[in-house]
C-alpha cells in the first residue's frame, strides 16, 4: 500500500491509499484506492496521468461511503452549472444585440450596394457613348415664346 496526494472529484486534494495491481487505460494508470472524508473511508480509483503527472481520485459509485463524496460533488456541479448558465445568459443577450446591429448594417449595406449599382450603370452608359438622358423631363424656358 502506498500513499499519494490526489485531486478528488470535489476539487480538494486528499491523501489516497492505493493498493492492488494497476491497469492501463489510454494515458492513465489506474489503481484501487481510498481516501478519508469526514472520518470515513471512501473507496474508488486513483488515476495517474502520464501527460500531466497528476494523480486523480474518482469515487466508485457502488463503493463504501461514496454518498459523502457525491454530496460535495453535486453541490460543486450545481454551483458550476449555475455560473455557466449565468455566463450563457449574458452571451445570449449580447448575441441578440449583435444580431440586431448586423440586421441594421445589412440594410445599410444593401442600400449602398443598390446605389453603387445605379452609379455603375450610369458609368457604363457614359462609357458606351449613349446620349445622356436628363433625370427630369425637359422644360421650356420662360424666355421662349410658345405658339
Amino acid at each position: 500500500m502506498e500513499k499519494y496526494m490526489v485531486q478528488c472529484e470535489d476539487g480538494r486534494r486528499r491523501q489516497a491509499r492505493i493498493h492492488g495491481m494497476p491497469r492501463e487505460e489510454g494515458d492513465f494508470k489506474i489503481w484501487k484506492a481510498g481516501v478519508r472524508l469526514k472520518g470515513k473511508h471512501v473507496s474508488g480509483e486513483a488515476w495517474y496521468s502520464f501527460k500531466t503527472k497528476t494523480w486523480y481520485f474518482l469515487a466508485d459509485p457502488q463503493g463504501k461511503h461514496v454518498h459523502l463524496m457525491e454530496r460535495l460533488n453535486t453541490q460543486l456541479r450545481q454551483e458550476s452549472l449555475r455560473k455557466l448558465q449565468e455566463q450563457l445568459n449574458v452571451l445570449k443577450s449580447r448575441h441578440t444585440i449583435e444580431q440586431k446591429k448586423i440586421a441594421e448594417h445589412r440594410a445599410a449595406m444593401e442600400a449602398i450596394e443598390s446605389e453603387m449599382g445605379a452609379i455603375n450603370k450610369k458609368i457604363s452608359e457614359i462609357e458606351s457613348g449613349a446620349p445622356l438622358e436628363p433625370t427630369k423631363p425637359l422644360e421650356y424656358s420662360r424666355y421662349i415664346k410658345r405658339q
